[in-house]
């Protein structure tokens, strides 16, 4: 590998016909190496990542379970190290992006390592779904928006793993993403601990990626989302606030009805009508989240 080269990591889970879609040929990615980790779902889609990874001279790496996105990211990443490389850059299946993005953000966090990068993410209709998130630590509450200091006392930046770089460096001093969160809340985790240990999270505004947001756990052609989204969502809100609220712990239980209520209306009033499992998955997702919280040990504020 030369110095150049950079890793594009991406987790599949059941979306190879979006792969296919999104993602070029390796003859066509100039000095990036495709590795798509494969999260198994059914036999069929198994066989189907395999032949399109063969026939687009990608590095297939098959996961022996579908263990999460985190755990994925890791196993990419790890491939991708032992193949030389030192740079990565994280894509979902259901983003594209032109190459020259793809290389620049890999060259930014090259000059640089001290930077994990994002572009501005916009949806299929032109409309910007990412160009900087917050997260409060006083709730969890995320909402779009910038920090330039990144040093409000409650609210603070993360970058979206729809689209994220960094180096070795940064993935190993932060032993990579955590597999504890399965799905969602990973990229704010990974953001907040790169954030503590001194490296600056920057959102290149001038690059861009068509990410179609959650497009692998919406129902096509509304807002109403997958029981998996809220389940995940509201669970994971709860380890990321044991980790790091700076509140009393007794605040973040307090605010979480209201805040699993909100993750809820995300899909939309009148999903929790046609759809009465959206508010059962909300719920189990609640009480799984504080029984994993109760285990985990707390930061001092």
């Amino acid at each position: 590998m030369t110095g150049s080269t950079f890793a594009v990591v991406i987790v599949n889970y059941g979306a190879h016909a979006l792969l296919a879609r999104n993602i070029p040929p390796a003859s066509e990615m100039a000095d990036a190496c495709v590795y798509v980790v494969d999260n198994p779902s059914t036999l069929e889609e198994c066989a189907a990542i395999r032949a399109l990874c063969t026939a687009r001279g990608w590095t297939l790496i098959p996961s022996p379970a579908n263990d999460g996105f985190g755990a994925g990211v890791n196993r990419g990443v790890q491939a991708a190290i032992a193949d030389g490389i030192g740079v990565f850059v994280l894509l979902n299946p259901d983003a594209a992006a032109d190459i020259p993005v793809l290389s620049a953000l890999a060259q930014e966090v090259r000059s640089d390592p001290t930077q994990v990068i994002s572009p501005q993410v916009v949806n299929s209709s032109g409309q910007t779904e990412f160009a900087g998130s917050v997260v409060s630590l006083r709730t969890g509450r995320t909402r779009r928006g910038w920090i330039p200091d990144d040093d409000d006392p409650e609210w603070v930046n993360w970058l979206t793993g729809a689209c994220m770089a960094f180096d070795l460096g940064a993935f190993e001093d932060l032993s990579g993403f955590d597999p504890r969160y399965f799905l969602y809340w990973e990229d704010v985790d990974f953001s907040r601990r790169a954030a503590e240990s001194g490296r600056r999270l920057v959102v290149r505004k001038d690059l861009e990626i068509v990410h179609d947001e959650g497009g692998t756990h919406n129902k096509q052609g509304s807002r109403a989302k997958s029981h998996l989204y809220y389940y995940w969502n509201c669970r994971n809100r709860l380890r990321f606030g044991r980790r790091f609220s700076r509140v009393p712990w007794g605040e973040w239980l307090k605010a979480t009805p209201e805040e699993s209520w909100q993750i809820l209306l995300r899909g939309g009033r009148r999903q929790i009508v046609s759809d009465p499992g959206t508010l059962g998955a909300t719920i189990r997702g609640t009480v799984a989240g504080v029984a994993v919280a109760s285990r985990m040990p707390r930061r001092s504020i």
